[in-house]
């Protein structure tokens, strides 16, 4: 089981970043600037792990029996970190940050090397350590990372441009169907706003609109602890 004091720490700084009014566009935003702060590991690096591991999905698990956003493995890696219950690994906002903690080691393991880092990260240490030249698939590993961080970079600096006219309170999604499904799970959820996935120029997204009554203290929380961007006004 996680440690007590690290899971109410990283609840304290999860409360404390999310009541900051952002236009943050990711799934969980709050939850990976967190553990990226902690671990010292760039955010739109563990954006672009998460993209390729799960696309975002909190729910995945591989074949490989890796659980979660950040897909980490049961029970090899899992236990090297700390964890004790599979489910465990089903908590988004603690398995983001056991990937960066995880990425965090592998960088330190490889002298900073990312590249090096990332490709341990998926085929596992002992498979790429050491070696001159990497495997094949953990090439292509690295390659897919290195795509999706590219176009976190370019919606990043995109969000910005359109800042004026663009919604703020959104979710950025690469693919319809995990737009739909996160939508369809917060409508599930949350009682006192309407959520709704739609097109954009670069992927999807999905909305929330607040109800005539407002945005309940129950439910600010849940989107908080979510990492829902923006809470300070309805799109």
């Amino acid at each position: 089981m996680i440690h007590p004091l690290l899971a109410a720490l990283f609840l304290v700084v999860a409360l404390l970043v999310s009541l900051r009014v952002e236009a943050a566009s990711y799934p969980y935003q709050s939850c990976f600037e967190i553990a990226s702060s902690l671990h010292d590991v760039p955010l739109d690096v563990l954006l672009a792990v998460a993209a390729t591991e799960s696309a975002w999905n909190a729910d995945a698990r591989s074949a490989a029996n890796a659980h979660g956003i950040m897909q980490i493995q049961w029970p090899g890696t899992a236990r090297h970190l700390g964890v004790s219950r599979v489910s465990e690994l089903y908590n988004p906002c603690l398995n983001i940050e056991l990937g960066a903690r995880y990425l965090r080691e592998l960088l330190d393991r490889n002298g900073g090397d990312l590249d090096r880092a990332l490709a341990a990260y998926n085929y596992g240490p002992g498979r790429v350590e050491g070696v001159a030249e990497l495997p094949a698939g953990a090439t292509r590993y690295v390659d897919a990372v290195s795509g999706h961080r590219a176009r976190i970079r370019k919606a990043a600096s995109g969000t910005l441009s359109r800042a004026a006219d663009a919604e703020r309170n959104h979710v950025r999604f690469d693919h319809r169907a995990r737009a739909r499904a996160y939508a369809a799970t917060l409508n599930a959820r949350v009682r006192s706003a309407e959520f709704a996935s739609r097109p954009t120029e670069d992927g999807y997204v999905v909305t929330m609109r607040i109800g005539p009554e407002g945005l309940s203290l129950h439910d600010a929380g849940l989107l908080q602890a979510l990492g829902w961007p923006g809470l300070g006004a309805p799109p």
